[in-house]
């Protein structure tokens, strides 16, 4: 069993940067940043993250398996499954993995993770694992250029209050452990049909999980 050592801030700059820092003095496995705001979050390609105050679910973990060569690309997609399968656990929504590390429902993002390796002082290779979810924001929260292409579980389960973001969060932990033991077991075999299952399709058949 993982135990999450959780590390809570109003803002930061980015909680990928602080869990870096974090790991490479040396923190432990399970060290959980989590950020209310960020200023300068980031997805895949440095592309800009932005979310309201207090609206999404922002968090990065600090994780020490040794990667091999050929599984360098599945903690985007470890980060990617546990989301989907938390939002469907949590609200029945049909979340599906955008290959590679984004999180959509009808097409729409509504999640994605950022995986980034580093080492220790003491030359002991981790990574972090970063991943935003949009939870409460409004559609107009949303700046016009992302209506037609983002959206939050709040939106989707047309829910007049918001959400439970701790909720959601100890749901994606849970799967994240879970799906984290089969890669540090080298079941990727298990992952990847996991994956298959979740990714998004052109048409999606009609599937009860």
């Amino acid at each position: 069993m993982m135990h999450f050592q959780i590390e809570r801030h109003a803002e930061v700059a980015s909680t990928n940067d602080l869990a870096l820092a974090r790991g490479k003095a040396g923190a432990p496995e399970g060290t959980l940043i989590l950020a209310e705001y960020q200023t300068a979050g980031r997805g895949r390609y440095g592309r800009h993250w932005t979310a309201p105050h207090g609206k999404c679910i922002l968090a990065s973990v600090i994780l020490r398996h040794r990667l091999l060569r050929d599984e360098i690309a599945l903690p985007n997609l470890i980060g990617a499954l546990s989301i989907a399968q938390a939002i469907h656990a949590t609200t029945r929504l049909a979340a599906r993995i955008k290959m590679p590390n984004d999180v959509r429902i009808r097409k729409k993002k509504i999640a994605g993770a950022l995986t980034e390796l580093a080492a220790d002082r003491q030359r002991q290779p981790f990574f972090v694992l970063g991943f935003g979810v949009n939870v409460n924001i409004t559609e107009e929260e949303f700046p016009p250029e992302l209506r037609d292409t983002a959206t939050s579980v709040r939106i989707e389960s047309n829910a007049d209050a918001e959400m439970c973001r701790g909720a959601l969060l100890q749901s994606i932990l849970h799967r994240l452990e879970d799906t984290y033991l089969l890669l540090k077991s080298g079941k990727t075999d298990c992952i990847l049909k996991q994956v298959n299952t979740w990714k998004e399709r052109e048409k999606e058949p009609r599937t009860n999980f």
